[in-house]
């Protein structure tokens, strides 16, 4: 199977003695500086590329997967994030996720268009490729998340939360998204809550970092085309080794299910550094299974 090395930013005390309490990514007090109370430290990292590999990874089992699925929708209104678009695109995603996970409902709540050369687009709502392994939903906040969305008495048996990544107009050439297999994580040690101090429009209030750990398994898919999708999970209330080491992950349906799933843009050193390298679209959705 084909690989590249490349400098994956893991998080770290700020100190070697210092612990990992009250870690905080805070975007409010020096805005438009973003100020970090710990380290990201890069580690030089092999990762696979499932493009020729027998491996066909699924949601359950290491908590992502790829799937080709053409959108019908216009891919230039999406990058400017035309409602219109956006309303057919999450209704064409939504069909997708009850399919691949048996869901009952979909509910949206996050768009993000991300592009190599969001500094210089103009689009005050583009942003760059994220280059830091971290995860999207603490257990915590994705539980906030899913009460905000849920009337009173609604009753469902076990929720996701859920990220489709798409290129938009071109494939990946360089900046591709790195995701790692959960069942090559230690839940206890790798994992640690962060404080997100956003302005209130931004997003959730909490996430996960992760400390490097050398059994971490990684992989990413060569050329992502606009054609294709990677679908990985933030939080899966069902999964029993989340709620092992903590309170606000205990379900009421617990199965050998992954619960989530660290991610990360790298560069590749080997790739090309000019022209269109990369432009694409995450959706987080709700998956409701009632």
């Amino acid at each position: 199977m084909p690989t590249v090395s490349s400098l994956l930013y893991y998080a770290a005390p700020l100190t070697p003695a210092g612990g990992d309490d009250d870690w905080c990514i805070d975007a409010v007090t020096r805005p438009p500086e973003v100020l970090f109370n710990f380290r990201k430290v890069g580690v030089e990292t092999t990762i696979e590329d499932l493009r020729e590999g027998a491996f066909r990874p699924s949601l359950d089992e290491s908590g992502f997967e790829k799937v080709v699925s053409p959108t019908a929708v216009d891919q230039r209104a999406l990058l400017d994030s035309e409602e219109s678009a956006l309303a057919a695109y999450r209704r064409e995603m939504g069909e997708l996720l009850k399919s691949l996970t048996g869901a009952d409902s979909v509910e949206f709540f996050d768009a993000t268009v991300r592009r190599q050369d969001a500094a210089e687009s103009g689009d005050p709502a583009a942003q760059s490729p994220h280059q830091r392994v971290h995860i999207d939903q603490s257990p915590k906040s994705a539980r906030a998340r899913a009460a905000r969305h849920t009337g009173p008495g609604r009753e469902y048996r076990r929720f996701q939360i859920i990220n489709i990544w798409r290129p938009l107009l071109e494939p990946v050439r360089n900046f591709p998204l790195a995701v790692c297999d959960f069942r090559s994580l230690d839940l206890a040690a790798d994992l640690v809550p962060t404080r997100l101090d956003f302005p209130e429009w931004l997003k959730d209030r909490e996430n996960y970092s992760v400390r490097h750990n050398p059994a971490h398994r990684w992989y990413y898919w060569d050329s992502l085309s606009p054609d294709e999708a990677l679908v990985f999970k933030c939080y899966d209330s069902a999964s029993r080794g989340l709620a092992s080491v903590s309170e606000d992950a205990a379900g009421d349906e617990l199965r050998d299910v992954a619960g989530l799933c660290p991610h990360t843009a790298f560069f590749d050193e080997n790739g090309p550094s000019t022209g269109h390298l990369r432009t694409s679209l995450e959706l987080r959705a709700l998956a409701f299974h009632e």
